[in-house]
This record gives C-alpha cells, structure tokens and sequence, in this order.
C-alpha cells in the first residue's frame, strides 16, 4: 500500500487540470506493478474526472457544465442568511458544489506492468469549480 498527496493551486474559477503526470509518478514511487490507483478529491466544490485532454473538449465540457449549472440562478446554499454556521469568509458557490456533485470525487485505475493501464488517449484531471485555491488530491496505491 503506498499513499500521496497532489498539491494543486488553481488560478481560474473553473479549471481543469491535467494530474496524469502526478499520478505516474506517484505510481513509480510505489514501486507496485500490478493493482489499482485510487484518486481521491476531498474537496466538495472540485472533481476528479477521467477523459481525453483536448483544448477543444474541455471547452466543451466547460460550456455543457455551465449550461446544466448556471452561476447565476439562485442556489439555497447561497442564502447565508438562512443557512446556519456560515463561515465569515464562506462564498456563494452552491453551483460549484452542484457540479461537483454531478461529476464526483474519484476514479480508480488500474496498473498492469508498473504502468497506469488507461487508453492511450485518457488523462486523469482535476477539476476546479470554485476557484482559485489551494487544493489537494489524495492518492492510494495498492497491488504487488
């Protein structure tokens, strides 16, 4: 079992991140040949999604995302004077927890022969809908 942490600033409120990299080598760290990667998001405003990385795609995906859930609509979450124990600090971002939620925190990939075994055109990203912020992705490796 072998266990790490990706450190990711985001500059954009929406943003998707390539991590592909991070995790391969993470994977070659762990030494492990054969089993599984877990990718982890803690954070219940951003995603973990596996696709192909393409400027245009990912533009795609962007728009179809702000279309299904616009920033603009009235979200409860957002009513602080509502809500109970808000946080002084705490923004209006009930859209970027909706996308979040739509999309998920994780994917879990195999590895075959030390290597990610995903398609020749997959990468792992992290996706950011409430930022720019400081951010982290937890990974779990494990096999023989």
């Amino acid at each position: 079992m072998f266990s790490k942490k990706i450190l990711i600033e985001t500059k954009k409120q929406f943003e998707i991140v390539d991590i592909t990299t991070h995790i391969k080598t993470a994977l070659l760290e762990s030494k492990i040949k054969d089993g599984m990667v877990l990718v982890y998001c803690p954070h219940t405003t951003a995603s973990v999604r596996l696709n192909h990385n393409e400027p245009l795609l990912i533009q795609d995906i962007m728009k179809m995302l702000y279309r299904l859930v616009p920033v603009d609509t009235s979200y409860g979450h957002d009513l602080f004077e509502v809500r109970q124990s808000v946080a002084p600090n705490e923004r209006s971002n009930g859209h970027a927890h909706v996308k979040a939620f739509l999309l998920g925190s994780s994917e879990t990939l195999p590895v075959s022969k030390s290597e990610l075994a995903i398609g020749q055109k997959q990468s792992v990203f992290f996706v950011e809908m409430d930022g720019g912020r400081s951010r982290e992705v937890h990974l779990k490796i494990w096999g023989e």
